[in-house]
């Protein structure tokens, strides 16, 4: 395998990657271009901690940057892989062109899992996370009122722009055709807009195509470098030689007795083998006797009956099918004037669904998370007051549940 000479550039690559989809932003401005460099290598390693990669090498990889170029281009892959950057990014930046909300029921993994092999690298305090769950509140307060005041607007333009829409699904005008009715000239930077998110999509219908050659070249580096870790460990092992006699007797052993288990298991797969045909002829022989047995008639009302339980079970079977899809996508925003409401309904779909029946399925939602919340604050409770009790001369007040969350 070709190896990689600048790992300081794949470096950056994969940090550009995940900042542009954590979106993250540092506020603090480094010394040098080590000290940046390093901080980029912290961020990418905490992101792939987080998401749940398990390549311990990964994250033992030195901050000179002068060797992994492979473990660089795995987590590259994985990335490409599990956490579908390619996608996430063209969505982010999908151009809008109607009053769209993004709507999501489906139960999602948070994405944050633990892994055992690899060391954490960072050690939070607690009263750390504590200001960030307060910020979080008054963060969500805020986003919640803003949202609030975006719905009112929607409201007045798509009530007062009635009858002006060519779609008779839709009647009214978006924000963006009221913009564009306002100022005409602003077509040009949409058609720009459009032309970019165009290429971008070429592009990625491009390496859709050269993806499973892709694919197979990274099998070629994975199997190269299962090998060079074999070849490794085969090398520690035939370095050490000199076993103690203890030690040379228990391996003889453990080696008679895998011997001895292979030897019972194949024994027991042939006698398995020669079972069959007898257990065959078996139940074939019961079969012709039961049907003797049964008369024509009553064989048809069995056939009959069989086909209406399996039919009755086929039609639960879809409709709980149908019941478990959950919405997922983006929906416009249409207004109906009839009912004096504001319902959404997919985007260039004939499928629509009430605001009101939305709310109710997210308020159920939030009541299945809030009783979840409260069992794991019990739990991490009830962990707490193991710890605390192990604690010699320390005192552990809980706070008053009627104040207010400090920020």
């Amino acid at each position: 395998m070709p190896r990689l000479k600048k790992t300081p550039e794949f470096w950056k690559l994969l940090y550009c990657l995940l900042k542009e989809i954590y979106r993250e932003k540092d506020s603090s401005v480094p010394s040098s271009e080590s000290e940046k460099f390093e901080k980029q290598m912290g961020f990418v390693k905490s992101v792939l901690w987080n998401q749940g990669y398990g390549r311990s090498a990964f994250y033992h990889l030195p901050h000179n940057s002068t060797d992994g170029s492979r473990e660089l281009l795995l987590a590259f892959s994985w990335i490409l892989s599990k956490m579908k950057v390619l996608e996430k990014i063209l969505e982010m930046n999908r151009v809008k062109v109607g009053d769209e909300i993004a709507v999501c029921t489906c139960p999602q993994d948070l994405g944050f899992k633990a892994n055992e092999d690899a060391s954490p690298l960072l050690k939070v305090d607690v009263r750390y996370l504590q200001w960030l769950s307060g910020k979080l509140r008054f963060s969500w307060k805020i986003l919640h009122a803003a949202e609030q005041e975006k719905c009112a607007l929607l409201y007045k333009i798509h009530s007062y722009t009635q009858g002006c829409h060519v779609d008779p699904d839709i009647k009214h005008l978006s924000f963006m055709e009221t913009e564009f009715v306002r100022h005409p000239e602003d077509y040009s930077k949409l058609l720009q807009l459009l032309e970019s998110e165009s290429s971008c999509l070429e592009a990625y219908l491009e390496w859709k195509q050269l993806e499973p050659v892709y694919w197979q070249w990274m099998e070629s580096v994975l199997e190269s470098g299962l090998e060079e870790e074999k070849i490794i460990s085969a090398k520690s092992t035939n370095r050490d030689t000199s076993l103690p006699d203890d030690l040379k007797k228990w391996r003889d052993n453990l080696n008679c007795n895998i011997k001895k288990i292979d030897k019972d298991l194949t024994q027991l797969h042939n006698r398995l083998q020669e079972s069959i045909p007898y257990r065959k002829a078996l139940w074939n022989e019961q079969i012709k006797e039961t049907e003797r047995e049964i008369s024509e008639k009553e064989r048809s009302l069995m056939m009959k009956k069989i086909k209406q339980d399996i039919c009755k079970r086929t039609d639960e079977l879809q409709y709980r099918t149908a019941k478990a899809i959950e919405m997922h996508g983006h929906f416009r925003l249409v207004f109906h004037k009839d009912s004096n409401s504001v319902s959404s309904s997919k985007f260039f779909n004939s499928r629509g669904i009430r605001a009101a029946d939305f709310i109710t399925k997210l308020e159920k939602s939030g009541a299945e998370l809030e009783a979840e919340l409260r069992i794991l604050q019990e739990e991490c409770r009830l962990q707490m007051d193991e710890i605390a009790e192990k604690l010699e001369g320390v005192i552990c007040i809980p706070p008053a549940k009627n104040l207010p969350p400090t920020l």
